[in-house]
Formats: C-alpha cells, sequence, structure tokens
C-alpha cells in the first residue's frame, strides 16, 4: 500500500513536472501562425453570410488577412497571395461555372486546397440536380471537398463545413480557433481525440517491450511516463491557449488547470496501476483504453473549464468517461493494427 502511494504521489509530481516543462512558444507559434482563406464566388452567391456562419465576423476585401471576399470573374483567389485554402461558392441558381472551374483550376495549380461550397440549392425546383452538376463539371474534384449548405442556417452551416475545413487544414486548426471564437468547440474537440488516440497507439505499441522480463517492464513504465504525460500536459496548454489564455504564464495556467484536470490523472493512475497486475499480454488493451480515456477525460474537463468558468460537475465528469470508452470503442480496431505516433 505505501509503494502504491508513493507510485502515485511520484506520477502526479511527474504531471505538474511536465506541465512546467512545456515550451509555451511551440503552442503560441500555432496560435498565432497568419493564414488567409479566401472566400471566392459571384455577387450575390451568398459569400459574406457563408463567412458569418463559418467564423462569426464580416469579412473584409481584399486585406490580404485572416478572411478575405474576392470576386470569382477576376480570378482573385490568389490577386493578394496565395490563399491557405479557397472557399469556391457556387451559385445553384447560375448555369453557367466555367469562370469557378478556371479558379478552381487555378488554385490547384498554385497548390491551395479549394472546397466547393454549393448554395442557394432551395430556389431550384429540383434541389438534387444541382448536386448532380457540380460532380458533372468538377468531375476530377474530391467529393470530401464539396458541400451543398444554407448559409443562413449558421449552426448546420458549421456542422457540415467545419470538420471537413479542419481536416483539409489541420496545421491551421489553433490558429483558426484562437482568432474566431465560434471554431473553438470544434478545434478542441478534434485536438482532444488526436491526443487522445495517440496516447492509446502509445499505450498499446510500449506494451509490447514489457513482455521481456525485468527490462521491459521497465522501459514500458518509462515509454508511459515520458510520453503519454507531456502529450496530456501539451493538450492542457493547446486548450488553454484555444481559449485566450495567456501561455506565457505557465504557472498561472498550472494553479489554474490543477484542480480541474488533477482527478482525472489520478484515476489514469489507479487503473493503470490495477491492470498492471495482468500478465503483459492481457494488460496491453486495458492500457490503452485507459490511456485514451484518461486523456480524454483531461481535455474535455479542461476544455469545461475554460469553457464555463469552472470545474466541471462530477455528473459531467461521469458523461466525459462515458464517452471517452464510447470513443475508444470506436477507434479500436484500428489501433490494435496501426504503429504509434506522436501527439
Amino acid at each position: 500500500m505505501l509503494g502504491f502511494g508513493t507510485r502515485l504521489f511520484g506520477s502526479a509530481q511527474f504531471f505538474w513536472q511536465a506541465l512546467r516543462e512545456i515550451d509555451p512558444s511551440e503552442v503560441k507559434a500555432e496560435l498565432e501562425q497568419p493564414f488567409l482563406i479566401s472566400v471566392v464566388g459571384r455577387e450575390g452567391s451568398g459569400r459574406k453570410t457563408l463567412v458569418r456562419a463559418l467564423f462569426g465576423s464580416e469579412p473584409a476585401r481584399h486585406t490580404g488577412q485572416d478572411v478575405m471576399i474576392a470576386d470569382v470573374a477576376a480570378g482573385a483567389a490568389g490577386a493578394v497571395a496565395r490563399p491557405d485554402l479557397v472557399l469556391l461558392v457556387l451559385d445553384a441558381t447560375q448555369p453557367d461555372w466555367s469562370d469557378e472551374r478556371r479558379t478552381a483550376h487555378d488554385s490547384g495549380l498554385a497548390g491551395c486546397a479549394a472546397f466547393l461550397v454549393l448554395t442557394h440549392v432551395d430556389r431550384l425546383p429540383v434541389p438534387g440536380q444541382a448536386m448532380q452538376a457540380v460532380r458533372s463539371q468538377f468531375a476530377s474534384h474530391p467529393r470530401e471537398l464539396i458541400s451543398a449548405v444554407d448559409p443562413r442556417d449558421e449552426a448546420a452551416t458549421r456542422m457540415r463545413l467545419v470538420q471537413p475545413i479542419l481536416v483539409t487544414v489541420p496545421a491551421l486548426r489553433l490558429a483558426l480557433a484562437h482568432r474566431f471564437p465560434l471554431l473553438r468547440r470544434a478545434v478542441a474537440e478534434d485536438v482532444i481525440r488526436e491526443t487522445s488516440r495517440a496516447n492509446a497507439q502509445f499505450a498499446l505499441m510500449s506494451s509490447l517491450p514489457a513482455m521481456i522480463p525485468i527490462l521491459g517492464s521497465i522501459a514500458g513504465g518509462l515509454a508511459d511516463l515520458l510520453v503519454l504525460t507531456k502529450n496530456q500536459a501539451m493538450l492542457v496548454f493547446k486548450l488553454a491557449g484555444i481559449y485566450g489564455r495567456n501561455i506565457d504564464d505557465r504557472m498561472g495556467i498550472i494553479r489554474e488547470i490543477a484542480p480541474v484536470v488533477g482527478g482525472a490523472f489520478v484515476w489514469r493512475t489507479l487503473a493503470r496501476t490495477a491492470v498492471g497486475a495482468f500478465p503483459p499480454i492481457l494488460s496491453a488493451l486495458p492500457k490503452a483504453a485507459i490511456a485514451f480515456a484518461g486523456t480524454y477525460v483531461v481535455g474535455e474537463a479542461a476544455r469545461y473549464y475554460y469553457e464555463h468558468g469552472e470545474r466541471p460537475p462530477r455528473e459531467a465528469i461521469r458523461v466525459f468517461g462515458q464517452r471517452a470508452l464510447q470513443r475508444y470503442r470506436e477507434v479500436n480496431d484500428g489501433l490494435k493494427g496501426r504503429p504509434a505516433t506522436s501527439a
């Protein structure tokens, strides 16, 4: 019992030490990374409404900063600077998309991802014809980069477009969330899932050396402490930055977040210690599940705190745990056959 308490206290110390050792400049560089999203289309196609629905702000015209409105006829997707992403708005009521096809082609040549957004579908007698026309006129365009929305329905527009956009420009996720509060929840959930999955993969792979007597157990334990814990600490700092905290104040973040995520970390340590009593060949998958769930609960608890300004209630923590196990079951088959990656 004394040995377990010592191990638990040492693990907790290592977690807060990992928080102190995080270099804020790495996260800060991602948060402050400049970007340009060019929203290209014809007058009346719904460009401005789309920008307000997605980003909650008024678009600028040819400023070269953040989000820019451009006219499709001028081929202005790259007229000011090379954008990181082009949202090409297609008005379903227009019979000729020649200029839009040229813009998509030019964006591809410039190495810019172009997302086709179809609007005004509700004005057609047969709405399904619009998507058929898009797939016919943009035959080689990736299907996952085509979507039809009504930008007047802001919630539905974000639900349909935000996740594909984050997948298309993953390097801009933190910068987008830092700049546009409407995107914070989606980016936070994305980062939490990604880190949880990476920690589960690493826990699964680090269990393999544990099948080697003595040396393997030491290697597996060190891998868990060094990699999983630092990934969790980095996740906390990313969430703090996403929600506007001053991440240069490391000790301030530690004092603020310690009571919020400390319980989840203790739970992970307790569960992992209990599973450690099993033979290595039987404990590999449970350890992966614990790594995923522990990281997920830490991330969700931190997200809740930064969104609501208070510690999540016990019921919320229970829901986070249930959701974590459900998400883990969804990715479990993939984890069995894939190598570990760093978060």
